[in-house]
C-alpha cells in the first residue's frame, strides 16, 4: 500500500482518534476556492488601514489567485511569503493560512509592525476545486485543456464512477501478466508481487473507467490540465502530461514568480502543504547532473597544476583531477560540479544547515510542548519544479515547509537481534565523535547490512561527517529511506495495522461487468481520504502549530551598526571603525542565496558635509554576513570639518536599514 495510506492512517493513531476518514472529510467544512477568495476580502475589508488585496493571476478556469497583503505599509518592512495548496493536495493548508491571516489582524497585529505579510490561501484553485466535485476523484491539476494522447480531441477520456457510488477508485482485474496481489488474510489491500519470495502476480490495475474514445486505452486523456505546483523552475521536469510544456507556463506560477520579482523585501517564504522541513531537514545526499559534456578548470588551479585555463575537460576527467589534487580519492562528480558551481543544486548548502538544524531543533521542541511529538513518518519527497525549491534554490531566502499533521512511526515487532548490532536507530542517537570512533571495520559493515549502495563506503562517509557535510541523524534518516525503498514491493504490518483501525478509508472490492475488460472488481482507497484529517481535530492542528510561523520571523538576520570608533589622525584627518553585526540566527543571505546570487547585498554608505575619502570608499557591499553574531569590520580614513556629522546607513530590501551617526572628535562615540 503507498506511502500515503501510512501517513493518513498514522496521523489518526497519533491522535487516538475513532472517526472515520470518510465521515471526517464530509463534516469538516472545508472552504471551497470561491469561500476562500471571500474570505479573504472580508479580511481585506475589515482592515483596510493595514491591508492591500493582489489578483496575482486568473487562472483557466476562471478564478482569481488572490494574495492578502497585511502590514504597517511603512515601506521598509522585511516581508513574509506564505503560499498554501500550490500542489492542491492538502485542505488543511488553505484553513490555516486563513487562520494565519485573522491571527496577524488581532492577536498578533504588533508583528505587523515589523513584519509584512504576503499570504496566498490557495495558490492553485483549479486544481482545489477538484476536491468538492462529484463524483469525487483525486485531480490536482488546473482546467486548461491538455491533449494527453495527442489525437484531434482533448479531455475526452477520463475516469467514470462506473457504480454510481459516488467516487471514482480503482478496477482490479485478473490477467496473466498481473503484476499484483491481495495481501494475505485481508483482500482489501493490494501489493506488488515479490517473485523472490515466490509470489505470483495475479491482477492488473486501473483507474476506475472506460476506453470513451475506443482507441484501446482506459482514461488516458483525462480531465484537468497542469499542476502549477510543478510548474516552478528549479528541477522543472520536462515532457510530462503534468508539468506543464515549459517552466513557469502557467499563469499561477507566473504570476506567484513575478511577484517575488518585483518585491525584493521577501526575507522568508513559508510553504503550507505536505511536506515539513522543519521536522526533519531536507537530505543532504542528491546528486548533481552535468548540464555539459566538458568544463573549464578555475584560474587559480590550472595555473598551479600547469594547465591552460582556457582548455574543456569531460566530467569524469575533472573528477581525476581532482582526487589528484586534494588527495582525497573519494571525491565524486557531484562535488566537482559543487565545486565548480554548476549544473542544479540538489542539496541544501552545508554552511545553512548550521542554522537550519538549529531551527528543526526548536520546532521540535515546540511540537513537544504542543504534545504533537512523536516518531514521525518521513514526509513525501519535494516534486521536481515545487516552489519550495525554486524559493530556496534559485530565489536563495530561507525556506520552510510545514505540514499540520503529526505522522508517527508505527511500533515495530520485537526481534531476537544481536543487542550490539549498529542499527540507523542506534546511530541516530550517537555525536560524530562517537560514530567516528567505531573504526573504518565496523562501519563498512554497517552499511552493508543497511543495504547502502556500493559507491557508500566508510571512508566516504568519515570524510563527510569530519567535514560537516553529513551528521549521525541525517545518515541515520538516509538509511531508513533506504530500507524501506529495499522494502517498497509489499505491504508491511504497518498497513496490517492501520487498516484494521481504520477500514472505513477503503471500499470493498465488487465485482463489475466492464464492456471491455469483462469482469472487473471495483474498489479500494477511498479519494482523498489520505490527505484529510478527522474532522473534530482539524482546528485544534491548526492552532497549536500556527504560532510557530511568528517564531520564525524571530530567526531572521537582525543586522545594526554596533558600535564606532572616532580617532582623530591629524587635523580635519579621521578613522572612523564600524562593526556591522548580525544578531539574528540567520545569515545574510543565505549561504545558497550568495550562490545564486538571489537577494540583494547589504550596502554600508557613510556621508556627511563636505567629506574627503583617502582611504576606504562612500559605498561598501558585504556580500554575506553569518548569522548569531556574525559581525565585519569596516574601516575609513576621511577628511572633514571638526565637529561635523557623519551618518553611516546599512540597507537592503529584505534587511530594512538601520542608521548610526557619529561626530567629528577625537576619542570613541
Amino acid at each position: 500500500m503507498s506511502k500515503l495510506v501510512r501517513i493518513f492512517i498514522g496521523g489518526c493513531l497519533l491522535l487516538g482518534l475513532v472517526i472515520s476518514p470518510i465521515s471526517a472529510a464530509a463534516q469538516y467544512d472545508y472552504l471551497s476556492p470561491e469561500k476562500i477568495n471571500a474570505k479573504i476580502k472580508d479580511i481585506s475589508g475589515k482592515n483596510k488601514d493595514i491591508s492591500k488585496l493582489h489578483t496575482l493571476a486568473v487562472t483557466p478556469g476562471g478564478r482569481d489567485v488572490i494574495l492578502l497583503e497585511l502590514g504597517q505599509k511603512k515601506g521598509n518592512n522585511r516581508a513574509i511569503l506564505v503560499v498554501a495548496n500550490m500542489e492542491a493536495d492538502y485542505p488543511i493548508s488553505s484553513e490555516a493560512a486563513l487562520k494565519l491571516a485573522d491571527n496577524l489582524t488581532t492577536e498578533w497585529k504588533d508583528n505587523l509592525d515589523n513584519y509584512t505579510w504576503y499570504i496566498v490561501a490557495c495558490a492553485n484553485p483549479d486544481g482545489y476545486a477538484n476536491y468538492f466535485s462529484t463524483p469525487l476523484y483525486t485531480n490536482f491539476g488546473n482546467a486548461k485543456k491538455v491533449n494527453n494522447d495527442n489525437d484531434d480531441a482533448v479531455d475526452e477520456d477520463g475516469p467514470d464512477d462506473l457504480n454510481k457510488d459516488g467516487f471514482v477508485t480503482m478496477m482490479r482485474y485478473k490477467h496473466p501478466e498481473g503484476l499484483w496481489i491481495t495481501v494475505e488474510d485481508n483482500p482489501f489491500l493490494m501489493k506488488l508481487a515479490d517473485s523472490e519470495k515466490g509470489e505470483t502476480g495475479l491482477y492488473r490495475m486501473k483507474q476506475e473507467g472506460l476506453d470513451n474514445d475506443g482507441d484501446g486505452e482506459i482514461n488516458e486523456d483525462g480531465f484537468g490540465g497542469v499542476n502549477p505546483g510543478l510548474n516552478f523552475p528549479h528541477r522543472f521536469k520536462h515532457y510530462t502530461g503534468t508539468n506543464g510544456l515549459w517552466a513557469a507556463s502557467e499563469e499561477e506560477s507566473r504570476g506567484l514568480l513575478t511577484f517575488a520579482f518585483d518585491h525584493p523585501e521577501i526575507a522568508m517564504v513559508v510553504v503550507l502543504g505536505r511536506n515539513n522541513t522543519l521536522a526533519e531537514v531536507p537530505p543532504s545526499n542528491n546528486k548533481s547532473k552535468a548540464t555539459k559534456d566538458k568544463y573549464k578548470l578555475p584560474g587559480w588551479m590550472a595555473r598551479n597544476l600547469g594547465i591552460d585555463p582556457k582548455q574543456e575537460f569531460p566530467i569524469s576527467e575533472l573528477v581525476e583531477m581532482g582526487r589528484e589534487f586534494t588527495g582525497n580519492p573519494n571525491l565524486d562528480e557531484d562535488t566537482i560540479l559543487r565545486f565548480l558551481n554548476v549544473g542544479a543544486a540538489v542539496n541544501p548548502n552545508k554552511r545553512d544547515l548550521i542554522y537550519w538544524e538549529k531551527i528543526t531543533e526548536e520546532y521540535n521542541e515546540f511540537m513537544e510542548e504542543a504534545s504533537l511529538d512523536g516518531k514521525r513518518l518521513s514526509s513525501p519527497e519535494f516534486s521536481p519544479g515545487s516552489v519550495a525549491e525554486w524559493a530556496y534554490y534559485q530565489y536563495g531566502v530561507p525556506t520552510f515547509c510545514m505540514d499540520f499533521w503529526t505522522l508517527p512511526e508505527p511500533e515495530k515487532k520485537e526481534e531476537e537481534k544481536d543487542s550490539l548490532a549498529l542499527t540507523p536507530e542506534k546511530i541516530e542517537n550517537m555525536t560524530t565523535e562517537e560514530f567516528l570512533a567505531l573504526g573504518e571495520e565496523k562501519i563498512d559493515e554497517f552499511l552493508k547490512s543497511s543495504g547502502a549502495p556500493s559507491q557508500y563506503s566508510a571512508k566516504m562517509i568519515m570524510s563527510a561527517l569530519e567535514g560537516g557535510m553529513m551528521t549521525t541523524k541525517r545518515m541515520a534518516k538516509m538509511m531508513k529511506k533506504m530500507k524501506k525503498e529495499d522494502d517498497s514491493g509489499g505491504v508491511d504490518e504497518t498497513d496490517e495495522t492501520l487498516f484494521a483501525m481504520r477500514p472505513e478509508a477503503f471500499l470493498e472490492w465488487k465485482e463489475y461487468q466492464h464492456p471491455t475488460l469483462g469482469t472487473v472488481e471495483i474498489g479500494g482507497m477511498v479519494p482523498y481520504s489520505t490527505v484529510t484529517p478527522p474532522a473534530d481535530k482539524v482546528d485544534e492542528l491548526i492552532d497549536k502549530q500556527i504560532p510557530f510561523l511568528i517564531k520564525l520571523t524571530e530567526k531572521l538576520p537582525a543586522i545594526t551598526i554596533s558600535n564606532v570608533e572616532v580617532e582623530k589622525k591629524a587635523s580635519g584627518v579621521y578613522k572612523i571603525d564600524a562593526w556591522v553585526t548580525n544578531s539574528g540566527l540567520m545569515p545574510y543571505p543565505t549561504y545558497q542565496g550568495k550562490r545564486c546570487q538571489g537577494p540583494t547585498p547589504m550596502i554600508v554608505t557613510i556621508s556627511g558635509k563636505s567629506l574627503k575619502f583617502l582611504e576606504g570608499k562612500e559605498r561598501i557591499v558585504i556580500p554575506i554576513l553569518g548569522g548569531s553574531g556574525g559581525v565585519k569590520k569596516l574601516s575609513w580614513l576621511i577628511n572633514g570639518k571638526d565637529g561635523g556629522k557623519v551618518e553611516l546607513k546599512i540597507s537592503g530590501p529584505s534587511i530594512g536599514s538601520h542608521t548610526q551617526s557619529v561626530t567629528l572628535k577625537g576619542g570613541a562615540k
